[in-house]
This record gives C-alpha cells, structure tokens and sequence, in this order.
C-alpha cells in the first residue's frame, strides 16, 4: 500500500516541490510531448509567483533545490527546440524564473541564460512570435540584473550587446507586436544602463525617428517610440547640454511641421519669429531631429493626419522631458514653449479675407477635423510645462493667465475644457494665492456654465411632477397628439440646451474646490456667494432621492454607469465640503443644508460616498462645536508678560509703589481725605491685578494700583456700603467734589505722582501717564469690591 505524505498546512515548505512537479508532469512538456494548451500557461505563472515555488532552501542537496533544477533544464530544452510554439514557451517561462528564482541560482546562471536568449534575437530564422517574447525575457533579466552592486560592469556590458542586434531587427521587420517590444526593451537599458549606449545614441535616434516619422506606425508605438526618445538624453552623457540639444531638435521639428499645416492660416511673420527664437541670429542650427528630412509625399495617409500624427507624438516627446527626472539641473526654454503653445490655439480654423482665395473648402474642412487633436497636445505641453517649473514660471505667468483667459472664452469642446480645467488646477497649486486672484472670476463662470443649475433644477421639478416634458409641451400635448408623440425632447433638459458630460462636471468641481483650498479667503464676498450656492445646488441636486439607489438613472444624466454617478456623487461632495470649511470672513452660509446631506448619506449612500460622508461631518464638527479654553486655566499676565519687556516693568512699578511706605499714604490717610467717597467696582486680570477709581473732576482720573487685593490693609468697616449701584457711587463722588473736599486728595496725589515719575525716570521707563494706569479694558470683572 502507497505510503503518503502529509504536510502541516498550505504553507509546509515541503510542499512546493510536489506542486512544482506536478507542473511540469501536466503543463510543461518535454521534447517528445507535444503542448498541451498555451492558455494553461497563465495559471501555471499564477501558482508560481503565488506560492514561490522557485524559492529554494539554504540547505543543499534538499527536494527544493532538486526540483528547481529540474524545472531549468525542462525550460533550457524547450528554448533550444527548434519547433517555434515550444521555443516560445521556454522563453516566456525563463523570463518567469529570472523574476521567482533565489539569488545564488540567478547570479550563477544569468550569463548563460542570456546568451540563450540573445541567439533568438539574432538569428534570422526566428519566428517573430519567439523574438518578441526573447526581447521581453530579455528585459526581464536585465531588471533583475540591475538589483546587483557587484555586477554593474558585466551587466552593462551585456546591455550592450543587446542595442544593435536589435535596432536592425527595428530596421528590417516592421511588425508592430516586434516594434513594441524593442522599444520596451530599449527603455529598460536606458533607465537603468544608461553607458551601454554612448556608442550608439546617434544610430538609435535615427532609427527612433525614422519610426515616428513613419506613416505605417500606429498610435501606439509611436507613443511608446515618442517616450523612449524622451529618455535618450540620458544615455548622451546625460548632462544639460544633452537635453537643451534634443528639446531644441524637437521644437524645430514642430514648427516646420506647423509652417506647413498652417499656411493660409495664420501671418508667415509667426513661424519665422518662432524659429529665430529657437536658433538665434549668429548661431547654427543643430543637425534635423534623427537626419530625417520629414518629408510629406507619402500617398498612403492625407498630409494634414500625417502632419497632426507627427507634431502630437513630437509635443508628447517634449511633454515627458519636461515631467521626468535628471540628476542635472536643466534649462527649460519656457519662452519658446509657451510661444509654441499660444501659436497652436490661436489657430481655430477661420479664414481671414486676405487668406480665402488660397485655401479651398476642402482644406479647410481637413485642418478643422485635425485642430481638436492639435490643441489638445498643446493644452498637454503647457499644463507640462507648468509641473515642471511650478513657481518659477512667475515671469510668465501674464502670459500664461492671459492664454488661459482668451482660451476659456473660444473653447467648447468639452475634451479641451477638461484639460483647460486642468491646466488651472495646475497654475492654483504651484503659484499660489496670486493666481487665484487672477483666475478666480473665470473659474466660476465657466464652472457656472457647464455645472448648469437651472438645468439641474428644471430635472428636479421633471421627476417631482412626473411628467417628461415641461410646462409649454404639456400644452402643445392638449393641442396636438400627434407632434407630441414625434417630438424628440430630452426627457428634463430644456430646449436648446447641450447637457455636459459627466466627466466635465467633475472636472468642473475639481477646479472650485482646489480655488477654495488654495486661496477660499481671498475671494470677494459676492464671488464666495456664488460659489457657495453653486456648489450647494450641485451637491443637493447630485444626490436627491439617489441615496438608497446609487444605479438609478439622472433624468440630467442620461445614460451613465452607476460608476460614473457615483464619482459625480463624491466630486461634489468634495467640493460643497471645501465651500463650508474653507476660510471666510463669515460662517457658511449653506452649514445646516451641508450637516443634513452629509447625515443622509453617512446612513443612505453608497459605501464610497458614506465613507466620505462620514469624513465630512468629522471636519465640520470644528466648525460645529469650537473649542474654547476654560477661563480658569488662562495663564498669568506674570506669564505672558514677562519682566524684561515694557509691561513687566510697569508690574515692577507698581510692586514698588505698593511696598515703599514712606513714600504712599498709608491705607488710614486715604480713608481719612476720601472717607465721604463709596467704593469703587474692582476689576482684575491675571494675578488680582486690582484699581481704585478715587476722583473724577475735571476731566481726569487718577488710579491706585496694588498688586495682590489680599495683601492691601483694607477696612471692613463700612460693609452696609458693599451693595451701592456704581450709579450711587459716581453721584456722591461727583457731589463731594463740588463741595471741594476733593482738592486736598487732588493735591496730595499729585505730589504722589511727582514721586512716582521721579522713579520711572531712574529705571528708565517711558510712559505718556504721570501715574501708572491699567485701563478698564484690560480687566475682568470682579464680585467683591475694595474700599477707598
């Protein structure tokens, strides 16, 4: 009877040489085995990477180290094989193990299972399906190969050896599967062995531009061809020099392109100024980008697709150069972008008088049909553009604002008003609160606009009455049955009105709340209004009566996923949030209406919309509840006033004042000349910082301080006076002075002052008052009163 093995759980380590194994007994066939399925081969690389089958122990001679080696010669064998789908095999899995396998086993065997790979990549009589998954396998191992300090020259010296085999292989076979895979291997080496191609930078430039020039290469590639030739500057010494030389190739290539598409479209002075700025009077002009001469006599696509596929994928070029890293500092030419970029939309397809005669209708329909695509690459410069310089694009930023500005008013097409929404955020975050001063008005206009209200509103009222059409249709229903039933109206939209898509409005949102994030305070009151009650619409119309049912149709959104409503939920969350917890010289206006939505949605909404919702109410409970600190744990004034600045010295005034007996009347003597007087209100701060309001008569008032109320030798005789109103008080002051027994106290304070100002003098002090005084303001209240 068969003995069988047990293991501890599904992570027993003495399971993985049985799985793998099993795999190659069933899914990886061996020279005499024929394939049994190609689709097997993803879920074999799935349990592989899942269970780490190719990790092996540190203990030698072991079942995992036995069964890794097993599984490398099956792959070696299948990658020498000489039928194309087994070869294929081999090389997809060996790109799998240079990923999975343990370190020892890589570092000891990469040379060899390169030069296995290489041979495929050279030889002529490779399918194209195996040189494609070499180039792959290949990238693999080079990713991994970088991971070691200690073989930085040997990896790239095999990156090189790569390059030119495989820019032939570019030249000879223009298969686009085969195309992309070079150039992905390409960008591997360059990224991270970028030595391996001073030797050849000028030939993989020629062949890279050759292939964007091309009318056969498709989107694709030349995006990827576009991104690969961004990185090349790296791999030409990689200083700045290197880069200003490849970004000026590539604006000069734009504009010979644009002088072309746009004749009878714009001045001639306009592409003869951009060139003299990009190659100044006295000075060469380097070499055409790739020695390409871009000429435009392919029959096989119209010149103006041709022109707009070229000045795209060269205008993506620039863009990746300006967003990606170098060790170097650079010097981006921002006069010659932006004069690129404002040539490009000022272009809109209409034909001056002058112009007319020398562009037929047919061309002008061509370069309309190509402008979208046109602007659209050049929106994407500019907002590059401005990631990469952020503050220091202050010099420009006129120029820039007002592009903006004039753009705002022509563009229509909601694909170019996103990216212009875009491009706002972008200048809000890196310039800051100038910017909002700027573009504040325009922001909420066109956000107005395209967030529609009264659209919104009149698709409310639709589905609250439950009728489809409006008022003015309902009659035309009473009159005519037959216009009613044709009738194609919008089911609550208005007449003449073109509902703006979804991913607008979210763009929309996004830029009303990044102008109350970066800069809410510094808006006008009425703007703030406008934007407040925009943005309390919007998120009350998003999502009344759509809480329970998130997938429920808008009657204002037709047709949209329940994905989509559910972004457009949270955008305008977002932003109705930003609009109660931005600063403002007021409490939100909307704070009752916001604390019900969020409530309703924390409880009713979606699970992403309730998780933001409960987020919500969490930052308004400042706003709901301010914290306050308890009077009694207010510090002292000795605390924040201390003695070596200006009004320490008059505590220590005072504290003098108060212990010199020879020099203030004792507490008898005051008593004795004010004994007609009633106390006055105490009022004290801090340390029972304490005042006593002796007379008032013409026009001046004299102050007694003492610092501590209980150290005074106050009387207590006159209690039955602790009750008198301060009325009463000023009364019997004001009837004793006229009677004149004020005078003598008069009197003697002012000899007490003389003192006073005699000490002030020593210590320095400066005061306007002949007397120290602390002023009403600067006390609390006190229940007890002190007796003059």
């Amino acid at each position: 009877m068969a003995s069988f093995e047990r293991f501890d759980d599904m992570c027993d380590s003495k399971l993985k040489p049985k799985i793998l194994r099993n795999i190659l007994s069933d899914y990886i066939p061996n020279e005499k085995q024929p394939l049994v399925n190609f689709q097997s081969l993803s879920n074999v690389v799935s349990t592989i990477s899942t269970h780490k089958l190719l990790s092996e122990d540190s203990k030698p001679q072991t079942k995992s180290k036995s069964s890794v080696d097993e599984w490398v010669e099956r792959l070696l064998a299948l990658v020498s094989s000489d039928m194309p789908d087994k070869s294929w095999v081999g090389i997809v899995l060996m790109g799998v193990t240079c990923q999975e396998c343990s370190s020892d086993r890589f570092f000891t065997s990469y040379s060899v299972w390169f030069n296995t790979l290489l041979s495929h990549v050279k030889n002529p009589e490779s399918s194209r399906i195996v040189r494609v998954a070499s180039c792959s396998s290949i990238s693999d191992l080079l990713t991994r190969l970088s991971r070691f300090s200690n073989t930085k020259k040997e990896a790239v010296s095999h990156a090189a050896k790569v390059i030119l085999p495989v820019i032939k292989l570019l030249e000879e076979d223009s298969s686009e599967a085969l195309c992309e895979a070079i150039v992905q291997l390409l960008s591997t080496i360059v990224i991270l062995f970028p030595a391996a191609f001073h030797s050849s930078h000028v030939k993989v430039e020629e062949v890279i531009a050759s292939k964007i020039f091309s009318a056969k290469t498709s989107s694709t590639t030349l995006k990827k061809c576009a991104h690969f030739l961004a990185l090349l500057p790296k791999a030409n010494k990689g200083d700045t020099a290197s880069w200003s030389l490849m970004m000026q190739k590539l604006l000069i290539s734009i504009n010979v392109h644009l002088d072309n598409f746009f004749q009878g479209l714009e001045k001639e002075e306009t592409g003869k100024k951009a060139m003299k700025r990009l190659v100044p009077p006295g000075q060469d002009a380097p070499l055409p980008l790739g020695g390409q001469d871009a000429s435009l006599d392919d029959a096989a696509w119209n010149s103006e697709q041709l022109i707009v596929s070229r000045v795209s994928t060269l205008m993506y070029c620039s863009s990746v150069m300006l967003t990606s890293s170098y060790k170097c500092k650079l010097n981006i030419p921002v006069a010659s972008l932006l004069s690129l970029v404002k040539r490009v939309l000022a272009v809109n397809g209409s034909l001056s008088s002058a112009m007319s005669p020398f562009m037929t209708g047919i061309q002008q329909e061509l370069v309309c049909a190509e402008l979208p695509t046109l602007h659209s690459s050049a929106l994407e410069l500019l907002r590059a553009t401005i990631n990469s310089i952020r503050s220091q694009l202050l010099p420009y930023a006129a120029s820039v604002v007002t592009l903006v500005k004039s753009y705002f008013t022509k563009c229509a097409l909601p694909e170019l008003r996103i990216k212009l929404y875009t491009i706002t955020k972008t200048l809000l975050k890196s310039m800051g609160v100038g910017m909002v001063m700027q573009l504040a008005e325009d922001i909420v206009s066109n956000a107005s606009v395209d967030l529609d209200p009264k659209a919104v509103e009149g698709s409310i009222v639709a589905s609250s009455t439950n009728h489809a059409v409006l008022k003015p249709c309902s009659k035309k229903r009473k009159h005519s049955g037959v216009e009613a039933e044709n009738a194609a109206i919008e089911v609550g939209v208005p007449h003449n009105h073109s509902s703006s898509p979804i991913s607008l409005k979210i763009a929309a949102l996004e830029a009303l709340e990044t102008l109350l994030t970066t800069g809410g305070a510094l808006i006008s009151d009425s703007l703030r209004e406008r934007v407040d009650k925009l943005l309390m619409m919007t998120a009350s119309n998003a999502c009344q009566g759509r809480w329970a049912n998130a997938g429920e149709t808008y009657q204002y959104l037709p047709n949209k996923s329940t994905a989509d409503l559910v972004e457009f939920q949270l955008s305008a969350l977002q932003a109705f949030l930003a609009s109660l917890v931005s600063p403002s010289p007021k409490r939100p206006s909307f704070l009752a209406e916001g604390l019900e939505l969020f409530q309703t949605g924390k409880s009713q909404g979606e699970m992403k919309v309730a998780g933001f919702c409960a987020h919500a109410l969490m930052s308004l409970e400042v706003v709901i509840h301010p914290r306050a600190l308890p009077l009694d744990g207010l510090p002292s004034l000795s605390d924040q006033f201390p003695e070596n600045n200006s009004r320490g010295g008059d505590d220590l005034l005072c504290k003098e004042w108060v212990a010199a007996n020879v020099d203030v009347p004792s507490n008898k003597e005051i008593q004795r000349t004010t004994s007609p007087l009633q106390e006055a209100k105490r009022l004290k701060r801090g340390n029972d910082l304490a005042t006593v309001d002796s007379l008032s008569g013409q026009d001046h008032t004299y102050t007694v301080g003492s610092e501590n109320v209980q150290q005074a030798d106050v009387s207590k005789k006159e209690d039955r006076k602790d009750d008198m109103a301060p009325e009463e008080v000023c009364q019997e002051v004001a009837s004793e002075t006229r009677e004149g027994e004020g005078l003598a106290v008069k009197d003697s304070l002012m000899e007490e002052a003389a003192v006073v100002k005699k000490k002030r003098e020593s210590l320095d002090e400066s005061d306007d008052d002949s007397i120290p005084s602390l002023t009403a303001d600067d006390y609390l209240s006190s229940d007890s009163d002190i007796e003059s």
